[in-house]
């Protein structure tokens, strides 16, 4: 069977830098970062600065752990429906 999905080592080392990314965060930091991303799943230079700016953070290292975490995020939703999909094609 061809799979068509993420590259399954890519996927790996996206969620590893995902999981540092998010042990970065307090836990209020996550919840704004999970609302923020069901309104704009597609976070920008602008509004990763905007959200650094709120919290008073001006690190580059913190712009790339906000980056790493929306990425992630992205391919843990894509991640999900693919696998979905592939548990639909199984179970016809």
């Amino acid at each position: 069977m061809a799979f068509y999905g993420l590259d399954p080592d890519f996927v790996a080392r996206r969620a590893a830098k995902f999981a540092q990314a998010e042990q970065r965060f307090t836990n209020e930091q996550l919840e704004y970062l999970r609302h923020f991303y069901t309104i704009n799943k597609y976070a920008q230079l602008d509004d990763l600065e905007a959200i650094a700016n709120q919290w008073n953070i001006y690190d580059f290292d913190f712009y790339m752990s906000l980056d790493d975490w929306f990425v992630g995020q992205r391919m843990t939703e894509q991640e999900i429906e693919e696998r979905r999909y592939q548990g639909r094609i199984a179970a016809a």
